[in-house]
């Protein structure tokens, strides 16, 4: 019984840290001890993914799921993380497996793997989560529902659907980087160049980082003949993608 304490304390001790931002601090505690639980397990891959390193997150996150299928998010985080990692097939066995959670974000996760195989049920799935997000006042996170849709639509060359789906969006996805980054990506493919460059300009604006955003708005300032903005831009797309 003492050692179950010590070992929860431990979780616990990393949980913190994690949350104050302290990931570093976070992985070596649990290095230092054993992991044990679901949660503790999930939580190793959770300072994994954090850091970026997801192919060392798949086997914690598979754990977990595997040990208790309702552990919150469990198998969610395994699936993302083997989305992350390009195995589409296996992210949709991994999102299954889930026991509960969070109907519309396993079905965004779901779509956004059906879309990248390329089925075409990736759109019906996406839209009942789309459905189901809509209806709650939450804030915009990632994967979400509506932008995946948009993607979705944007490669099937459905650009006027692309359009009505973002034009018809909740007000509190303007300030989300993906929304202007999507609205700019359309506009562009519609040579709508001076609003596809509002859009984008937005877009960096909020995610200074985006490489692609910055890549296209390059493209959109040339078209309009904007030289020394395009090759700005074109600077930044190539510095924020190292």
């Amino acid at each position: 019984m003492m050692v179950a304490l010590l070992l929860l304390a431990g979780c616990a001790d990393a949980s913190s840290l994690f949350q104050r931002g302290q990931v570093m601090e976070a992985r070596q505690k649990l290095d230092a001890g054993v992991i044990e639980g679901a949660f503790c397990t999930k939580l190793s891959g959770i300072v994994f993914a954090a850091m970026g390193d997801y192919r060392s997150a798949v086997r914690p996150f598979e754990k977990a799921c595997r040990m208790d299928a309702r552990e919150p998010d469990a198998c969610y985080y395994w699936g993302r993380a083997l989305y992350a990692l390009n195995r589409f097939e296996d992210s949709l066995v991994a999102l299954g497996m889930a026991r509960g959670g969070v109907a519309w974000k396993l079905d965004t996760a779901r779509g956004q793997a059906m879309d990248a195989l390329g089925r075409a049920e990736a759109e019906g799935v996406l839209r009942q989560a789309l459905e189901a997000r809509l209806k709650l006042d939450l804030p915009v996170v990632e994967p979400d529902p509506l932008l995946a849709l948009a993607s979705f639509l944007h490669r099937q060359g459905r650009r006027e659907e692309v359009m009505r789906l973002l034009a018809g969006a909740p007000q509190r996805y303007q300030k989300v980087a993906a929304y202007q980054y999507q609205h700019g990506r359309v506009l562009s493919g519609m040579q709508r160049w001076q609003e596809a460059a509002e859009a984008l300009e937005r877009a960096v604006g909020l995610e200074p980082g985006n490489a692609e955003a910055h890549g296209l708005l390059s493209r959109a300032y040339y078209r309009l003949g904007k030289d020394e903005l395009g090759a700005r831009h074109a600077r930044l797309a190539v510095s924020e993608s190292r």
